[in-house]
């Protein structure tokens, strides 16, 4: 189990999953692409059960922050030789504003790292795991990203710059100089559909800056109090949107978010929870 305290982690939503990010750049918990799916990393329970990290090599101070009126994080790496700016986050459905926010969210999780000074060397390593880090998929190179095979989904990482890959780990180093930025997204589909699309680094800038826009009409509709605190009551709104999962256009329903249990498809399209098998043997090593 990782040994970071959870305040280091910071949370990302669609109103449909959830990821945990660190303050060094690593998403350490995904569930995709509902609250009660199986993870895809949870290093946060295990160190062998997954990550994604995107930071540089070089020692740097970290600061961060959400953007205003969003659950979208901007990390600030300050290096000697430079400064790089990192943007996560769980992307809302297409123009999607107010309350209707998170109603056909894709199940995609974006990163743009932009080098705004300097030179910085930056690493993007990527370890799926899915089914509670169960599964150790296989990993081959697609054009214009990754595809890891393995359980019930198919994980389609969208990169403009090659990985090795080595067993079910991938890795890359690339420098980025001032004003270069990489735009990187992860989809996860049922393995026996199609591949989802790979996404262009221009199409992962738009889906940013859309999601920024979602975030912050839902935000202006919900800005009435005012007092103390007042900045610290809206982030918790937020939150709480982000937590609180939206029917999809099917009228699905479920919970928050939820560890213990993983959604199975039933013969009549819904689906079904269950709870899985490496979390009831943790269960049972900690009593």
């Amino acid at each position: 189990m990782s040994t970071r305290p959870i305040s280091d982690h910071a949370l990302l939503g669609d109103c449909r999953s959830a990821a945990l990010v660190t303050s060094d750049g690593s998403v350490d918990w995904l569930c995709m692409a509902r609250f009660d799916s199986p993870s895809i990393f949870a290093r946060l329970l295990d160190e062998d059960a997954g990550f994604w990290s995107i930071r540089p090599t070089c020692p740097a101070e970290v600061t961060r922050r959400y953007l205003n009126d969003t659950l979208v994080l901007e990390t600030t790496f300050h290096g000697v030789d430079g400064t790089v700016v990192l943007v996560d986050a769980l992307a809302m459905g297409n123009g999607e504003r107010g309350h209707s926010m998170g109603v056909s969210s894709p199940g995609v999780l974006l990163h743009e790292v932009t080098c705004v000074e300097g030179r910085v060397p930056v690493e993007v390593a990527y370890a799926s795991r899915p089914e509670f880090g169960l599964v150790r998929p296989l990993m081959r190179p697609i054009r214009g990203g990754l595809a890891a095979h393995g359980g019930a989904q198919i994980l389609t990482l969208s990169t403009p710059v090659e990985l090795r890959v080595s067993g079910s780990t991938a890795d890359t180093t690339v420098t980025l100089r001032a004003g270069e930025r990489l735009g990187l997204a992860l989809q996860a589909d049922w393995a026996w559909g199609p591949e989802p699309p790979r996404r262009h680094p221009r199409h992962v800038h738009r889906r940013l800056k859309d999601t920024i826009a979602g975030w912050r009409s839902w935000s202006r509709l919900h800005a009435r109090y005012q007092g103390p605190w007042q900045d610290q009551v809206g982030q918790s709104g937020r939150v709480l949107r982000a937590l609180t999962f939206v029917a999809d256009v099917l009228g699905q329903r479920g919970g928050g978010t939820t560890r213990g249990c993983s959604a199975r498809p039933t013969s009549t399209g819904s689906c079904s929870t269950r709870p899985t098998r490496s979390t009831a043997t943790r269960a049972r090593s900690t009593r």
